[in-house]
């Protein structure tokens, strides 16, 4: 059966593609959209108690009725639903599910417990964590991800059903929830030219277009490219920035986040920090990741002689963005999203900055995944230097962990170790500080 016999039985059946046709599909030519067709509106899959797992050991798998495999970790059997998860349980489509659940519109739990995650991935293997559901309440934010999980850190969850809806259209797994589209390029400076990319694209795979940016002009130029949505800042300040780079230049790298042409938060460059992380893919290409923590704070604000500094901070949760500006202009972008795949910590306090005796020190750590802020720690090399300002301290908005009070002159460390992400994870970072 071609994949035109495919598409026409689809469409006048409703059949989904999910699974076996997609499959088909993909396989014969993974590199060309679908999003011309869909198979059929309001496509579902329905997780209950008529297809619970056998579970062995707390494992199991499911093909569900179309044709998606579904995995379950550190689970038990649930008589009144579809399955209990236990502490750093899961249950979730398989990266064994080649291609997922195509073009996720809306997910729906019904369950009793506490703190169920929603995950996402593009590969089943890599996991962004999304939010943490309200029974019956449908989730929107993992639309276009085709692999989804739920998962529980410490709770015993009862599921009773999962419920998603979808349709039958898509590119491939990482070009769904891929922005580095042509027509969402917002602005350039003058002498940059861009076009659509569909030969040099990332070594990452998966993707079928990016963007190519060229530069006529000896002056530094920038670019400005959206997301295609915008996004509220209180919704994603845990997560990151992250896309994929063709570059040969070595100068300092600039990212701010932009709603449309304006501005919002910190124009930091990379070589002032360490917030970039940049990591090398193959040849000219690199992985870039950002944390939004790191580009604009909303978790701020301290006190002078019981003064409240840093009211700009109030209403940050409530400001959106739509874009990113990068100081490039020979390049290529591709892959680009919002990431809440965690990486290591970063500082965004200036390398030449030197703070004075008197001050209120705002330790700058940039993160990703949900921060715990009751078990931030700080430590100092010399107590005798600096004090550590608990985050319940009633002159703080917003509750920040990371400030200090600077007591005498001379040169400190200051250590922060900071638990984040839904599995809690727990990462240090250091740097040394001479206070004048």
């Amino acid at each position: 059966m071609n994949k035109l016999t495919l598409q026409l039985l689809a469409t006048l059946t409703g059949v989904s593609l999910v699974g076996t046709a997609v499959g088909v599909e993909a396989a014969q030519n993974s590199d060309k959209k679908i999003l011309g067709f869909r198979a059929s509106n309001n496509l579902s899959i329905v997780l209950d108690s008529t297809n619970s797992p056998t579970l062995s050991n707390g494992s199991g798998t499911i093909v569900d009725q179309k044709g998606v495999t579904w995995e379950y970790a550190n689970a038990s059997d649930y008589a009144n639903g579809h399955v209990t998860l236990n502490s750093q349980s899961y249950v979730g489509v398989s990266s064994s599910s080649a291609y997922g659940i195509t073009a996720i519109n809306g997910i729906t739990v019904d369950f009793s417990g506490d703190e169920l995650w929603l995950l996402k991935s593009v590969d089943g293997i890599n996991w962004h964590e999304d939010k943490i559901l309200t029974s019956e309440e449908e989730a929107l934010s993992a639309n276009g991800w085709r692999y989804v999980r739920f998962y529980s850190y410490a709770s015993q969850i009862n599921i009773n059903s999962i419920s998603i809806t979808y349709d039958c259209s898509g590119i491939s797994a990482s070009e769904d929830v891929d922005s580095a589209r042509v027509e969402n390029v917002i602005a350039t400076s003058a002498g940059v030219t861009y076009q659509q990319e569909t030969e040099e694209l990332s070594p990452l795979g998966g993707s079928t277009e990016g963007v190519r940016f060229t530069k006529t002009t000896s002056d530094s130029t920038w670019l400005i490219i959206g997301f295609g949505k915008t996004y509220r800042i209180g919704d994603v300040k845990d997560a990151a920035v992250e896309f994929d780079m063709k570059a040969t230049n070595d100068y300092g790298k600039q990212i701010q986040l932009f709603n449309g042409n304006a501005s919002l938060g910190s124009n930091i460059e990379s070589k002032q920090t360490d917030i970039y992380k940049f990591t090398n893919i193959e040849g000219d290409w690199y992985h870039v990741e950002v944390p939004i923590s790191g580009l604009v704070s909303a978790i701020s604000g301290i006190y002078v002689n019981g003064t409240l500094k840093d009211k700009q901070y109030t209403d940050v949760e409530n400001r959106e963005f739509n874009a990113i500006k990068i100081n490039a202009g020979n390049t290529i972008i591709d892959n680009l999203r919002i990431s809440t795949t965690q990486c290591e910590l970063g500082t965004f306090n200036s390398k030449s900055w030197t703070p004075a005796v008197g001050e209120f020190f705002w330790f700058k750590v940039a993160w990703v995944g949900k921060l715990y802020p009751e078990q931030v720690q700080i430590t100092l090399s010399d107590d005798t230097l600096a004090r550590v300002i608990p985050y319940t301290d009633p002159n703080l908005y917003s509750g920040s962990p990371f400030y200090l009070e600077l007591l005498a002159p001379g040169t400190v460390t200051f250590t922060c170790t900071l638990v984040s992400g839904y599995n809690r994870v727990s990462r240090t970072i250091s740097r040394t500080f001479t206070i004048k």
